[in-house]
């Protein structure tokens, strides 16, 4: 198979975000850049320059319809995939991916459809109660620790206690059952879906857990920003979403910390 370069992963990238993009404003979602995405859209007016992934921030209602929409409207160069539609699926999460491609993440096990993608991340309603906003985010790492043991291609090298590399030993060919896997996601999502217009939100399956919390207000509308060559919304909280996430967000971290977050290699399938 033909290798991809990083460049031109990330103009497949920005295809399948535009194309996403498209498919939101046609149908009346919601959707906002997130993450190191949004960060690069408000300091770089694009990908930061050692980034390698775009993410994107639905809330859940908008999130389970994109799912839907997906599902119902077959396309001949992307997909969406989630442990819904895809047995070998193992995060929180939706990608989009384009079908041509195919990704394989070295440190973690291969998914067979997964090509080159973005990150859909659906944005849930929160407690105001704060007891029970940490037994969410508790509830959710424990949960989501037993999907990553099957997940890693080499736990010896994701486990520093040889304690906890032993429990995970034993633990994983009962994780490592489909059934098992899309159980346990099944409990992340209904755990995420119990409450409804609060005063908080989050997007529980992030990674940085109670970091990722924030007033429904952030959220409450979108403005449009310059991410490469094109547009994209963003919320209208942004500067308090990125000061939350990444302190005075636009000073850049020192040198050795820019560095690319992935580990992934990626190639055309088939003639192209």
């Amino acid at each position: 198979m033909e290798k991809i370069t990083p460049e031109e992963q990330k103009k497949i990238q920005l295809k399948i975000l535009k194309y996403t993009a498209d498919i939101c404003k046609e149908n009346n979602i919601k959707y906002f850049l997130g993450g190191g995405t949004l960060l690069g859209a408000i300091r770089h007016k694009g990908y930061i320059p050692w980034d390698d992934d775009i993410d994107i921030m639905i809330p859940r209602e908008d999130y389970e319809k994109l799912i839907e929409l997906f599902s119902v409207n077959e396309n001949s160069d992307y997909k969406l995939l989630c442990y819904k539609n895809c047995d070998d699926y193992y995060y929180p999460f939706a990608k989009i991916v384009n079908k041509r491609t195919k990704m394989e993440e070295l440190k973690f096990n291969d998914i067979k459809e997964m090509g080159i993608y973005i990150d859909v991340f659906p944005i849930d309603f929160l407690p105001n109660n704060e007891k029970k906003v940490k037994q969410i985010f508790k509830k959710y790492d424990k949960i989501y620790k037993l999907v990553a043991i099957q997940n890693a291609r080499c736990l010896n090298k994701v486990t520093e206690s040889k304690i906890k590399l032993f429990l995970k030993k034993l633990l994983l060919p009962i994780v490592r059952k489909p059934k098992v896997r899309k159980m346990l996601l099944k409990k992340i999502d209904k755990l995420a879906c119990n409450y409804k217009d609060t005063d908080k939100v989050a997007c529980i399956s992030g990674r940085y857990l109670e970091v990722e919390i924030m007033s429904k207000e952030y959220i409450s509308d979108s403005i449009l920003v310059d991410f490469e060559d094109m547009k994209f919304t963003i919320p209208v909280g942004y500067d308090e979403y990125l000061r939350k996430h990444y302190g005075d967000y636009m000073k850049l971290p020192p040198k050795e910390k820019q560095v690319a977050e992935h580990e992934t290699v990626a190639y055309w399938r088939g003639e192209q």
